[in-house]
């Protein structure tokens, strides 16, 4: 089982910064919780710079993930790539009696420090999440299946008849506005 130390301790960081690189080839074993399978290991490139007591986390992440067409079912495979830009520091100082803390706009792009540090692994599944499709294609001219048979449409069509469509239009076709 691979074993990284993804938390980065404030007080660890040198002045000049430090660079931290990552090939997860189990993120379930390093407990980075995914929504999607995996073709391939993570790659995680970051520099990490101290801020005062805040943490900044900037790099990319890469994956290669297995998806399912929107259109046609068929499995396939998407690279994966984002842009890490984060922020890591102390939670915000609650006053004694206060059970509710209303975040400031500065504070809702601002991770908390975990242990005296940056935990980035929330940071690399945030990004493969992020940098995913909404609607998954297997191609960008993917013609989906046949509403008659259900076959996939890629490789040359289903062989069914086309329909003649909604009979319920066919007066407006006929119609010729000037």
């Amino acid at each position: 089982m691979e074993r990284f130390d993804f938390i980065v301790l404030l007080n660890k960081i040198p002045p000049e910064g430090l660079e931290s690189s990552y090939e997860i080839a189990n993120p379930a074993g390093a407990d980075i919780h995914l929504a999607v399978p995996l073709e391939g290991p993570i790659n995680a490139d970051f520099e990490i710079q101290r801020l005062g007591n805040e943490i900044q986390v900037t790099g990319t992440v890469r994956a290669t993930a297995r998806l399912q067409c929107s259109r046609c079912l068929a499995p396939f495979v998407f690279v994966v790539a984002g842009n890490v830009e984060a922020t890591f520091a102390p939670p915000p100082k609650l006053v004694e009696g206060d059970h509710q803390h209303e975040l400031a706009p500065d504070e809702l792009e601002i991770e908390p420090l975990v242990q005296g540090g940056a935990d980035l692994r929330g940071v690399i599944a945030e990004q493969i999440h992020l940098n995913l499709p909404l609607k998954p294609l297997c191609r960008e001219d993917c013609p989906g299946i046949c509403p008659h048979c259900g076959r996939p449409g890629v490789d040359g069509g289903c062989g069914c008849a086309p329909t003649a469509g909604d009979t319920r239009w066919e007066a407006l076709r006929k119609l010729k506005v000037p």
